[in-house]
This record gives structure tokens, C-alpha cells and sequence, in this order.
């Protein structure tokens, strides 16, 4: 997280934005690909920074949470982390749309997103390899919260 954050400074410095950041002390090692965490965080930090307003605020949040997979309804010990911009938020009727990469591909922008969209379908990717979830909450007329949850078993299985 803080080396997406470092990447995207320079950007930020020059839009007037800050970060919140608020990171859990002593969350447990993940076993994941430091690369691919690092582009997840890099994908939603750059659509927040594309949709939120000049001297606006960002919010990242880390931490250890159990969270539920629509998949088999179980709940597992995550790393969960999330990134919340007031970019206006996304229309109800276009939040299943959101992560379909050929959509926006194909048609104009949905309102609340920061371009194509590309970037949020490969993040979801991304996520989903780690046996992980990605989904969003949003607010129309006030911004959108993107939260990613990664298994710390599921992980740690995937890799043995």
C-alpha cells in the first residue's frame, strides 16, 4: 500500500490531494505476490485520482477482518483493505458494470469512474487469483468506496 501511495504522489501533490491513510499495527504476513498487491492498490488509487474533486481527500484503510464470500457464504480471516474517494459516486444502474472490462471498452464512461475501467477489471483479476474478493460500495453525490478482502489461509494454501 504505501508503495502504490509512494507511485502516485507526485500526482497527487499536483491535484491538491491527500491521503487518510489508517493501517492496522501488527497485521499478520500475506503470502501473495508483492507485485500484483502493489498494482491493485496502484488501479483503485489511480481511479480515485481521477474522479476526486482538486483539494479533496482520500482514504485508505488496512486491516484484519473476517469477511463473508458470496461464493459459500463462509466467512474468512482477511486482509482487507479499502479505497474511498468523493468522486461523486457511481449510479445504481451502473454498478454491475463496473469491473466489465469489454463494456466500457466498447461505450462511454460510466459517471464516477475515472476512464475505461480496464485498470478496475484487471485489479478484480488480480484479486480473484489470490482466492480474493473485490467489490464496491457507493453513494451517488458522494463518492465510492472500492474494498479488496484476501484470505490470509487461502493465500498461504495457494502458495504451498
Amino acid at each position: 500500500i504505501e508503495e502504490a501511495i509512494t507511485n502516485s504522489a507526485v500526482q497527487f501533490r499536483e491535484k491538491g490531494l491527500t491521503i487518510s491513510l489508517d493501517l492496522e499495527d501488527e497485521l499478520p504476513p500475506l503470502a501473495a505476490d508483492r507485485d500484483s498487491l502493489t498494482q491493485i492498490v496502484g488501479q483503485l488509487l489511480t481511479n480515485a485520482y481521477l474522479v476526486s474533486p482538486p483539494d479533496s481527500q482520500i482514504g485508505i484503510i488496512a486491516a484484519r477482518r473476517s469477511v463473508r464470500f458470496e461464493q459459500n457464504g463462509t466467512e474468512q480471516d482477511c486482509l482487507y483493505f479499502a479505497v474511498q474517494d468523493r468522486g461523486g459516486g457511481i449510479l445504481p444502474e451502473d454498478v454491475p458494470r463496473v469491473f466489465a472490462r469489454k463494456y466500457k471498452a466498447a461505450n462511454p464512461l460510466i459517471a464516477g469512474l475515472g476512464d475505461t475501467g480496464v485498470g478496475l477489471s484487471i485489479a478484480k483479476a488480480l484479486v480473484e487469483a489470490h482466492n480474493g474478493r473485490l467489490w464496491i460500495e457507493t453513494r451517488p453525490g458522494v463518492g465510492t468506496t472500492f474494498q479488496v478482502a484476501i484470505p490470509f489461509v487461502r493465500a498461504l494454501e495457494t502458495e504451498a
